[in-house]
């Protein structure tokens, strides 16, 4: 293990320690030949995406060291203009015969589809480099962490089964280019982490809850981060379920994982492209207007201290920065492309990722389960996606009944249906901390007016 890891410290610290030229070259080569062959093939303006990069990964199954391995990938994607027209192609070889297959598919797609006035290349923004993350892979740290997880999990929490966990350590170099002269080389390397598990005593079995998050080093010890030793603790109290009974309105406390779904629901509603170029966003007309509770605070930031290696450029060529969409409860800004910028004649959003960073409060969690009242704590929600209204229906799942402001018992799988939009109005208490998973970050929230559902 210490050998292989030591080699591959080394080849990290070669990585690291490059020249950017050397990525320039290569990358950048590439890059040249394939807009050559896009403009011979009768491209206007085109745009490319090319990467490559190494994952090395380490896995458990059922409790046990199961698999090591390094793997290597490429990639190119093509987006060519014809005329206003739009094709693309994208290939996971670099040899320059896929190249010139791929440009050839981008501009063939391109003569046949429709015309599109909105469809642009984005003025160059010159040539920049980044470097984001994460130094030379440490393997021997990795597994350390990994074992003290196993040996810690099975002694604090001696019924949770650890069925499976992929710890990878990912490096890239990246580049994005365009026919007008933007070249953006980025190299990133991070870690990420991501398990199931479940707890089993004799007979009975919990049902499966799940973690996940993205780090630039890997020296904190897996159970000290995030929410991971309330995940374990809750899980083993799954094992033991009791069912809701009859139905009533009430309060939700959701978790920071759960609460980034609903959100990103009704996000993709209200503020993306699709949305508003169709017109069907609940919030089209409502810039400037209240859309949540005061202490809303929303944004996209992939510049973010707690986001590890957010993007510096967008998909379609523009610098990111942060793009706000609430503040203090107010519609601030949409999060739309160049792209849905000219089909809606609306601003172009600082980017669009999915880097949400939902503001934080100033209650702990004991004050928020005490401010539930009578309702749920929900740790994930299983259901379809919510109605252009903001109506949503589906089950909780890892959660717990809330009775007089105290946590009670696990329940077996409980219906909740409400308004994701409405609750946004709806909201009681806001957590002190923002739990961050190297994508995003967000608070516990308490929201009222909530339908809990049981037999």
């Amino acid at each position: 293990m210490a050998q292989q890891s030591n080699q591959m410290k080394n080849v990290g610290a070669a990585r690291t320690g490059a020249v950017f030229s050397d990525v320039k070259q290569e990358l950048g080569g590439i890059a040249e030949y394939a807009l050559e062959k896009l403009r011979a093939a009768g491209a206007d303006g085109a745009e490319l995406g090319i990467s490559r990069g190494r994952t090395d990964e380490m896995n458990v199954d059922g409790g046990k060291f199961s698999l090591l391995r390094t793997t290597f990938n490429s990639a190119l994607s093509i987006r060519a203009l014809v005329g206003g027209r739009k094709g693309s192609a994208v290939t996971n070889s670099l040899e320059r015969g896929e190249i010139d297959r791929a440009a050839a598919e981008a501009v063939g797609a391109a003569k046949t589809s429709e015309p599109d006035d909105a469809e642009y290349v984005a003025e160059s923004i010159g040539e920049r480099e980044f470097v984001l993350g994460a130094g030379a892979c440490d393997l021997d740290l990795v597994y350390e962490r990994v074992r003290e997880f196993l040996d810690q999990s099975a002694e604090r929490f001696p019924k949770i089964e650890i069925s499976q966990m992929i710890t990878r350590y990912t490096a890239s170099d990246s580049l994005y280019a365009n026919s007008n002269g933007s070249r953006a080389y980025t190299r990133a390397a991070h870690y990420g982490n991501s398990g199931m598990l479940c707890a089993r005593d004799g007979d009975k079995v919990s049902s499966f809850n799940g973690f996940g998050y993205g780090a630039e080093d890997f020296r904190t010890p897996i159970l000290a981060r995030g929410e991971m030793y309330r995940v374990l603790a809750e899980t083993e109290r799954q094992i033991d379920t009791v069912p809701v009974s009859g139905k009533f309105v009430g309060r939700l406390l959701v978790s920071p994982d759960c609460l980034r779904d609903f959100l990103f629901s009704v996000l993709g509603a209200c503020v993306y492209d699709a949305a508003l170029i169709a017109g069907s966003s609940p919030w089209k007309s409502k810039l400037g207007e209240a859309v949540a509770d005061s202490r809303v605070h929303l944004a996209l930031d992939p510049l973010d201290g707690r986001v590890v290696c957010g993007a510096r450029v967008t998909g379609d060529g523009h610098l990111t920065e942060r793009q706000e969409l609430v503040r203090s409860g107010v519609l601030t800004g949409f999060a739309l492309s160049q792209y849905g910028a000219k089909k809606t004649g609306r601003p172009r959003a600082g980017n669009v990722s999915g880097n949400l960073i939902v503001g934080a409060g100033t209650r702990s969690f004991e004050e928020l389960v005490a401010a539930t009242g009578d309702g749920l704590l929900i740790n994930r929600f299983s259901g379809g996606s919510p109605a252009l209204s903001g109506e949503f229906s589906g089950v909780a799942k890892n959660s717990f009944l809330i009775r007089g402001g105290e946590v009670a018992h696990a329940v077996s799988e409980t219906m909740v249906s409400g308004n994701l939009l409405d609750m946004l109005q709806n909201v009681v208490e806001i957590g002190g901390e923002a739990v961050a998973d190297g994508g995003g970050a967000a608070p516990w929230i308490v929201f009222d007016c909530v339908t809990i559902s049981g037999k």
